[in-house]
């Protein structure tokens, strides 16, 4: 019963909710089980709120203690008026946390690394469309723009380079373009075996008809952001995200040509 009042409470006058329950407990017991308590919530900001799109948006941090257990770190993403106009949203917009809510969820259940969803919910006000996105913090991850400067042993940045284009084609073989690969953007928890590789900041991402456009887009994102990568360790990078374990075959015509178009466009 206290369950169900509860989730009663948070999605009261939200919209699109969800909250997972494995967190419920935890996160009321700091008073975070409404809509509101979140909204008025002080949080540590990474940077001042981006004011765009006739709204604005922002992320930022909040620790949560717990009794007998680690601290819980969370990311707290709030946007108000904040949406990019769709085909079913021609007017007010989606709000763009509801896009990366939902993508979220979809790499969750194909298995994919990606931050955990806490809560999710809408609540209009005064004629404002507001939303609300918590994520855990990924335990162990650093992100590849601070992680591959350290990387002087070329075994481990050969094993790091593998886990990150394989993971790139899983997202991709999905169906999905990320459309802000940045080196920021992909996370890496080391390990002497495989690396474990997340993704992040998928307010952006959409489904893409085409591998190549998916390719296209996307690697030469990447390429553009990680100027310290040699020619050599590019290549190796292409071939393990082409071909997998048959990566010592030679590029085909075709997939030079994809190589000479992700140079070009990463040049812009």
């Amino acid at each position: 019963m206290a369950s169900i009042i509860s989730a009663q409470l948070i999605l009261e006058h939200s919209l699109n909710h969800y909250q997972d329950p494995v967190y419920e407990a935890a996160l009321q017991r700091h008073g975070l089980d409404t809509f509101e308590a979140w909204w008025t919530r002080d949080i540590a900001w990474f940077e001042a709120p981006n004011q765009r799109r006739g709204g604005w948006s922002g992320v930022g941090k909040l620790v949560l203690p717990q009794e007998n257990l680690p601290a819980l770190t969370l990311f707290v993403k709030k946007q108000q008026n904040h949406g990019r106009r769709t085909l079913w949203h021609p007017f007010a917009g989606e709000p763009t946390f509801r896009r990366e809510y939902h993508r979220l969820q979809s790499l969750a259940k194909a298995g994919i690394p990606a931050p955990k969803v806490l809560m999710y919910a809408e609540s209009p006000q005064a004629g404002n469309q507001r939303a609300i996105l918590v994520t855990e913090n990924l335990h162990g991850f650093v992100d590849l723009e601070q992680f591959l400067p350290s990387m002087l042993n070329q075994h481990a940045r050969r094993q790091l380079l593998r886990a990150v284009a394989r993971q790139i084609r899983r997202f991709h073989d999905l169906g999905w373009v990320h459309r802000a690969l940045y080196p920021k953007h992909i996370f890496v928890r080391p390990d002497d075996v495989a690396p474990d590789v997340a993704l992040i900041d998928l307010e952006k991402a959409r489904q893409s008809l085409g591998a190549w456009r998916r390719a296209r887009f996307d690697l030469a994102a990447l390429h553009r952001h990680t100027a310290d990568l040699s020619g050599r360790d590019r290549l190796y990078f292409l071939k393990h995200y082409l071909y997998g374990e048959t990566y010592t075959r030679p590029l085909g015509w075709c997939d030079r040509q994809l190589l000479k178009w992700i140079t070009k466009r990463s040049k812009r």
